[in-house]
């Protein structure tokens, strides 16, 4: 079987250099790196990373972060990109991989994150995303390349297929939201001409050169965060902690009442909770109450629970609340951040019974 390439990353330097990826051992599912417990200027390879391309440099940074303090940061020569693998030791039939991409808003021009055969197949991707600065575009490609959403550079953009191998389809989603769906996507195995056998078992993570004199660039500048891969399914909200009544034990809530419940979502490592989307928060099916003629959201960020991590504080009213969402004793919070992550959680909570 034969498939259309995605990205030609030089096939000398890739079979040269593809021998790094080897010393990394394989990760077992689920997968999830923040690069959050790494210090900023190393590398994760704690993590299972090995780079297979070394470009102009690769290492996590502090310059920027999807959420909470860190990301990986990849940079190319122009003749020489940067690729980060990470192999994975079973890809199951349904898997679901993730991942924030940013292109530096006055360097990055190109980045890509998807699967590469486990022997370098020569520095070919498939089934991967493309974020590009000059088209302003996010593509996916399978078999073909295919238009999935809009990318302003200096922006983080959270990517995700669902890929569903037995079927050769898969569902793409861009900042929490189905982008597209039915996608056709490539095998996990197959053979493509000049390469040989080709096994999807690597997730790649790459900064492209362009050697193109007619398009030259100094460097490309990009970021990776909230990397995940996982059996579909698995990939959902990330799970937060949130607090209701904080400050109270039991967490009493009466439904009677037409006042307002305050609702923290607290911030830990890998996730920042100032950058909640207040306007997206729901508890237990009431969303954040607003106030005056602006109707401002009421919600403000402190530290609510003293361990120095800035939390968001929400009030929802609670005569907003969803009694029968209220019966099984917890109160669910869901929401998404401006990055586009979606999250969830839940606290403890009393009904204050009818009489």
């Amino acid at each position: 079987m034969r498939h259309g390439r995605v990205i030609w990353i030089w096939a000398l330097a890739a079979l040269v250099l593809a021998g790094a990826a080897a010393s990394a051992a394989p990760v077992v599912l689920p997968f999830d790196d923040g690069f959050e417990t790494v210090p900023a200027y190393a590398y994760p390879s704690g993590s299972g990373w090995s780079p297979l391309l070394i470009g102009m440099e690769g290492y996590v940074s502090a310059a920027a972060a999807h959420d909470s303090t860190r990301s990986f940061m990849l940079n190319s020569w122009p003749w020489l990109p940067r690729v980060d693998v990470l192999q994975v030791e079973a890809v199951p039939d349904r898997v679901s991989f993730e991942g924030a991409v940013q292109l530096d808003p006055g360097y990055g021009r190109l980045a890509a994150i998807g699967w590469m055969s486990g022997n370098g197949s020569a520095g070919l991707m498939w089934n991967c995303f493309r974020v590009t600065a000059k088209t302003g575009k996010v593509e996916f490609y399978g078999v073909a390349w295919a238009d999935v959403a809009g990318y302003a550079p200096g922006t983080w953009t959270v990517v995700r297929a669902d890929l569903d191998y037995a079927a050769l389809r898969a569902d793409l989603w861009v900042n929490g939201a189905l982008a597209a769906s039915g996608v056709e996507i490539a095998p996990k195995e197959f053979t493509y001409a000049g390469v040989g056998e080709v096994k999807l078992t690597q997730l790649v993570l790459t900064a492209p050169g362009n050697p193109d004199p007619m398009d030259w660039y100094w460097g490309n500048m990009v970021y990776f965060d909230d990397v995940r891969i996982a059996e579909w399914g698995e990939v959902g909200p990330r799970q937060v902690t949130v607090d209701v009544r904080p400050g109270s034990n039991p967490n009493v809530v009466n439904l009677r009442s037409r006042g307002l419940l305050p609702v923290a979502i607290l911030s830990e490592e890998g996730f920042d909770a100032t950058q909640v989307d207040p306007a997206t928060v729901e508890v237990a099916g009431a969303g954040v109450a607003v106030k005056g003629k602006q109707l401002k959201v009421m919600a403000h960020n402190e530290d609510v629970d003293g361990d120095g991590l800035v939390d968001m504080l929400v009030q929802v009213e609670t005569s907003e609340l969803d009694p029968e969402a209220l019966a099984t004793g917890y109160a669910e919070v869901t929401g998404m951040t401006y990055g586009g992550e979606q999250f969830e959680g839940r606290d403890e909570v009393v009904l204050v019974p009818w009489k």
